[in-house]
């Protein structure tokens, strides 16, 4: 994609960190930004921050790991803007460190819902 202007993006974990960053740097660009996120503080004050300094965003609290939350993610993007140009899964998490061995099977299957179920999920729902 060469002109990002008016392009519509699509950020997890949008709330703090790489995520917010790749947010911030998307609505540099011109971009409209729906950002993404399960902690509802932060996204907040996300939204707030980035619409201070004039960005055209829209939060929808979302746990990736819950398809019906991604469904919704998609659904509330595509209502609001109609498209998708950029989709950047950022939201990942990690459990015990290194020492992985000792995670719950529960531990696993959010690991698992996160970190890889949310990457399909989002794109089915699109073309739902």
């Amino acid at each position: 994609m060469k002109e990002f202007k008016d392009k519509v993006s699509v950020v997890t974990g949008a709330a703090s960190g790489i995520g917010r960053g790749v947010a911030e740097t998307f609505a540099a660009a011109g971009m409209k930004v729906v950002l993404g996120d399960i902690e509802t503080e932060a996204l907040e004050e996300t939204t707030r921050s980035m619409r201070a300094a004039g960005a055209d965003v829209h939060a929808v609290r979302t746990d990736v790991s819950k398809p019906d939350q991604v469904d919704d993610l998609a659904r509330q993007t595509l209502r609001k803007y109609g498209a998708v140009h950029v989709l950047c899964n950022n939201a990942g998490i990690m459990v015990g460190g290194s020492t992985g061995w000792k995670s719950s099977v529960n531990d696993w299957r959010w690991i698992v819902g996160v970190n890889l179920m949310s990457c399909t999920a989002f794109a089915h729902s699109c073309r739902s």
